[in-house]
């Protein structure tokens, strides 16, 4: 990184900020708080702020409103593609658009608004009628409530009731004469409507409580029929403007590319008017301070002045200076690993590359079938290949799902693996004869214990070249103390313990290993172990009396055990390796037991199919997991501290287009 400082006429400021905004690779800085001290301010620019995010997010909302009457084509490869890049003329061309764009934005909204509403009046007119349904056989209006001489009521029962029994209940005790009509029967609702003298409503209505009766909630005053036909025709008419108000949304579609562009725009100018805030200005001067990667500074600086009435300094950066990842071409993939974890302070190495090689190697272990591995790598490579406009981080992630394909690919035919065993179980089962497919080096399945050593030499072989850049690290550093405290005394105790152990009989025996490391040598890796043991006792404290020290140094001994956990983590290898190829054996083995002929072809091409597809899915997903911890715990454990700040360059964080002016 390089620190430059851009100083500039005010009147261009806003300018020079667009500009820096395409160009996309200026870190920028909050202003100096000195600068104060000679005339220069900040200016407050939050309701600017909020008035283009609202804008945007209009421009937005159109968008979805569009898309939900008139979706885009495309199918699974469209939605891979990554913003479309627009060159400097055919942006000026959209600017041009953009107060139209706001008009037909809001109209689009409003449109929908329109929709909205008359769609809960459809709501609510069809609840209406569903409501005055069961009243529709009435002939006068539910608020009729009689003449001079007779009352007149209507009411509603909890359980399905003939005339007949209604009548026979309300005269199961004396009560005033009464007509009871039953206007609708259901199975838990019967409607009734009920005629009496009107100097004997009272007791008429007291009687029909006392039976069961409650007043219908319905305040409607209109015949029902009448009443449901008015709303079925307001709900046709409803239906009418709706459909006009959607098409006139379809016509819109063709806006869409524009409308895209205007909320990237107010986007846009949204973050410019955030950086406005940062800047320091006088009355007639502007002041940009920040980090461009040293190899566009030249460029960058001779644009800006070429371009505008600005003078721009470039210095050495600072110990504020952000972190960007450059990586070769094979390990760039792993960036966003790394990433997750954390970045790189200033003095650490950038561990992308040494953990790369580790990463494909582990992650191929876990998964370890090859026709997996091919289906990986090919899918991701041909997706690759297909879709050119992807984002550069999705271009990395399946490259680096591709390279771990390949290191699949390669473990699979080492151990003998293809869709597990299917090889063998569909020779025997469709042909009548066996045919296997031998491993390269040995199956896991008959000899476990032997990938599990194999697991363990390749966990210390991983802690070791973490141990490795640790050294590398105090080298640079001139921390020569720290060289042997914390790196070449622990290369001798565990790499002298681990030697030892191929004396000890009982971890030859566990391990399956013949033959036994000669006394001298044994004795000579216990020596080893012995004085790296004391040096991290005598040496790892560097302050503090000599009993301080010592209590100190044993402590740090005490990590061993740390080690010992470490080393036990990577029988992982061997759980999800076996997980992937026994799973693959098993689905191969319930698609085989329908036996040979037509039938049983058929049943084992759909038990494969869905097997295998559920053993990749949940494997991959473990072995990218376990793969990640392997890195974050074990690995990056032993060397790595973190803290950098990532390179964040001033640009256009769009979500439609994306801007770059060369």
């Amino acid at each position: 990184m390089s620190r430059m400082t851009v100083y500039g006429s005010k009147k261009d400021r806003k300018a020079v900020l667009e500009f820096l905004q395409r160009r996309n690779v200026m870190d920028i800085s909050a202003p100096d708080a000195s600068n104060s001290e000679y005339g220069f301010s900040e200016t407050n620019t939050n309701s600017e702020q909020t008035e283009f995010i609202k804008d945007s997010d209009l421009g937005a909302r159109a968008l979805e409103i569009i898309s939900a009457y008139s979706p885009e084509k495309g199918g699974l490869m469209a939605s891979l593609n990554g913003r479309k890049e627009l060159a400097e003329a055919e942006y000026y061309e959209f600017v041009d658009d953009i107060p139209e764009m706001l008009r037909v934005s809001a109209r689009i909204t409003e449109l929908s608004g329109e929709i909205a509403e008359r769609s809960a009046m459809i709501v609510r007119c069809r609840s209406e009628i569903e409501e005055l349904a069961p009243w529709r056989g009435l002939d006068t209006e539910l608020a009729f409530d009689g003449t001079k001489n007779t009352a007149a009521f209507a009411g509603v029962f909890g359980e399905e009731l003939t005339r007949e029994a209604l009548i026979g209940l309300y005269n199961e005790r004396e009560a005033p004469p009464a007509e009871i009509e039953a206007v609708s029967t259901e199975p838990r609702q019967t409607c009734v409507f009920v005629i009496c003298a009107r100097s004997e409503l009272g007791e008429c209505e007291k009687r029909m409580r006392e039976i069961g009766m409650s007043h219908p909630k319905t305040a409607y005053s209109g015949i029902p029929r009448e009443e449901i036909a008015e709303r079925e025709q307001m709900i046709s008419a409803l239906e009418k403007e709706i459909s006009k108000l959607e098409d006139e949304i379809r016509s819109y579609a063709g806006a869409r590319n524009a409308i895209k562009f205007m909320a990237d725009y107010y986007a846009m100018r949204a973050d410019k008017y955030r950086a406005l805030s940062n800047l320091s200005q006088s009355k007639s001067v502007f002041v940009i301070e920040g980090y461009v990667p040293a190899d566009e500074a030249a460029q960058l600086a001779a644009a800006l002045e070429h371009k505008y009435n600005t003078a721009v300094e470039v210095s050495e950066p600072d110990d504020d200076a952000p972190v960007k990842f450059k990586n070769p071409y094979l390990t760039e993939p792993v960036e966003g690993v790394v990433r997750t974890f954390a970045m790189p302070a200033k003095n650490e190495i950038d561990p992308t590359s040494v953990m790369a090689f580790f990463y494909y190697v582990l992650f191929g272990m876990m998964l370890s079938d090859a026709a997996y591995g091919l289906i990986i790598s090919l899918g991701c490579g041909l997706v690759l290949k297909k879709v050119k406009s992807m984002e550069d981080s999705m271009k990395k992630t399946l490259r680096m799902f591709m390279y771990c394909g390949i290191s699949t690919m390669f473990w699979g035919v080492m151990f003998g693996s293809y869709f597990g065993d299917v090889v063998s179980v569909v020779s025997r089962t469709f042909f009548g004869t066996e045919v296997t497919i031998p491993p390269l080096w040995f199956e896991p399945v008959k000899e476990p214990m032997r990938l599990l050593m194999f697991s363990f030499l390749l966990g210390l072989i991983h802690l070791f070249t973490a141990l490795g850049v640790k050294m590398y690290q105090c080298i640079k550093a001139k921390d020569y103390w720290s060289v042997w405290s914390d790196c070449v005394f622990w290369y001798m105790l565990i790499g002298g313990g681990v030697v030892y152990l191929f004396h000890v009989d009982m971890f030859l025996s566990m391990a399956g290993i013949e033959g036994k490391l000669p006394d001298l040598w044994a004795n000579v890796a216990a020596i080893v172990a012995g004085i790296g043991a004391l040096g991290i006792v005598l040496f790892t404290a560097r302050s503090g009396g000599l009993g301080k020290r010592l209590a100190k140094g044993a402590y740090a001994l005490y990590g061993a055990t740390g080690w010992l956990s470490d080393i036990l983590s990577y029988s992982r290898l061997l759980a999800l390796g076996l997980a992937t190829g026994v799973i693959a054996t098993v689905f191969n083995k319930m698609g085989s037991m329908f036996g040979g002929g037509v039938i049983g072809a058929v049943i084992f091409a759909i038990v494969f199919v869905i097997g295998h597809t559920l053993n990749i899915g949940i494997n991959l997903l473990g072995a990218y997991v376990h793969t990640n911890r392997l890195q974050f715990v074990e690995f990056f454990g032993k060397f790595y501290e973190g803290g950098g700040r990532e390179y964040m360059p001033f640009g256009a964080k769009t979500k439609y287009y994306k801007f770059r002016e060369e």
